[in-house]
């Protein structure tokens, strides 16, 4: 039994359509608008992005036509309604109905190919969808290629940051190498200029990369790529062994005068080291002295040495260069500054016992027992002992001991 429509249904049924026409529409003049579909249509793409446009672009167009024939349907449809006070009849009510029920939407014919025919298949087909079928149709596709604008603007957005960051500090990497430069240095020679063109160059392919094929190389991955991450951590590197070169460059003079500063402490220190050591040598038995050092004549070797390299060795080489003899001269100035103390101790251990034995002496004579006969030998040997030259050290703080021993032997009550 066939379903009768009333002029009623037909209404409701053009207005849901109408509604539902506004809301396609809608839609695809938002994807037509879309950054990511604007761009892949501008950018001359490659790889996965290339494939997955040329796939998308293709149901796009597919998309447009069915639209276009629903479209059809629906003004036929609106056409043959008329206006509110146009009279329908069971034929144009049931006519409409079949519009908007039946397959009425009519895809362009496609041909067969003559390898898929058989012998009496047509050569052509014509796909026929009802409304509904179209806009499941258009919503699939819709779906497919709003999910490649959409994940190429993305990938567009996660690669271009971190690129012109890149980008940028690769310019300024490049401005402090044009001001270290070649001259005085040898600079064009040093292994970092040829680093950053190589970062450079990889920079601009990544770049022409990003651009072309987004999709591609963010593949497998939700954050900047490994390439671009690797790229900023050895321009970083590059970046600070040119400041160090700049650096060596325009402080190279007043750093190595401070280093020869340095120098003049240190032979100071040495030469003082070795009039206390003959000073020891003189009044110390059989003293056990650090080495002497000659590490200033040492070091001026090295300054002579930056000195020649100058015209010829790179900035970078030269202020690492520079650097460590600046750590190692103010390391060597402190350890002959201590040296100096090393080598005096002998005469301040002896000097030290010296106070001892008379601090013990002026006790016992606070308790007049300091002249009695056996402190009196006891403080004798001590005092013969420490004001000795060369000075039995060993022996001489073994009298003290002794001596302190018998001090507090006659006062059991001494500490």
């Amino acid at each position: 039994m066939t379903t009768m429509w009333t002029r009623q249904a037909i209404d409701a049924a053009i207005e849901r359509r109408a509604q539902e026409r506004s809301g396609v529409s809608a839609g695809l003049l938002e994807l037509d608008d879309h950054p990511g579909r604007r761009l892949l249509d501008g950018a001359k793409l490659s790889g996965a992005t290339a494939q997955a446009w040329e796939r998308a672009s293709a149901e796009l167009a597919g998309l447009w036509t069915v639209f276009e024939a629903y479209q059809q349907v629906l003004d036929r449809v609106a056409a043959m309604r008329g206006g509110p006070k146009t009279r329908l009849g069971d034929r144009e009510l049931a006519a409409m109905a079949d519009l908007l029920t039946g397959r009425s939407v009519a895809l362009p014919r496609q041909a067969v190919p003559f390898e898929r025919r058989g012998l009496l298949d047509p050569a052509s087909t014509q796909d026929l969808l009802t409304l509904d079928e179209a806009v499941q149709s258009m919503t699939r596709i819709y779906d497919v290629v709003k999910k490649v604008a959409v994940d190429a603007e993305n990938a567009w957005n996660r690669l271009l940051e971190p690129l012109d960051d890149l980008q940028a500090k690769a310019r300024a990497a490049r401005a402090t190498a044009d001001g270290v430069g070649g001259g005085g240095g040898g600079g064009g020679a040093d292994p970092v200029f040829d680093r950053l063109a190589g970062i450079e160059v990889q920079t601009a392919d990544l770049r022409r990369r990003a651009l072309s094929d987004p999709l591609g190389l963010v593949a497998g991955g939700s954050g900047t790529p490994a390439h671009v991450t690797r790229l900023l951590a050895d321009l970083a590197g590059v970046q600070s062994e040119l400041d160090q070169a700049l650096t060596a460059r325009t402080e190279f003079d007043r750093r190595l005068a401070g280093v020869q500063d340095v120098i003049v402490l240190i032979a100071q220190a040495e030469a003082e080291a070795e009039r206390v050591r003959a000073e020891v040598r003189e009044k110390i038995a059989a003293p056990k002295l650090p080495l002497a050092s000659a590490a200033a004549a040492h070091l001026r070797g090295k300054v002579a040495d930056l000195q020649r390299e100058r015209s010829g060795q790179s900035w970078t080489l030269l202020g690492r260069n520079l650097s460590a003899l600046e750590k190692n001269s103010r390391v060597i100035l402190e350890n002959a500054q201590k040296r100096v103390g090393q080598i005096r101790a002998p005469l301040d251990r002896r000097d030290e016992l010296r106070g001892l034995l008379e601090a013990y002496r002026a006790r016992a004579a606070r308790h007049r027992v300091a002249e009695t006969p056996a402190l009196s030998a006891a403080h004798a040997l001590a005092r013969d002992l420490l004001w000795s030259a060369p000075c039995d050290l060993a022996g001489a703080e073994a009298a003290v001991h002794h001596y302190r021993a018998a001090v507090g032997a006659a006062l059991p009550s001494m500490s």
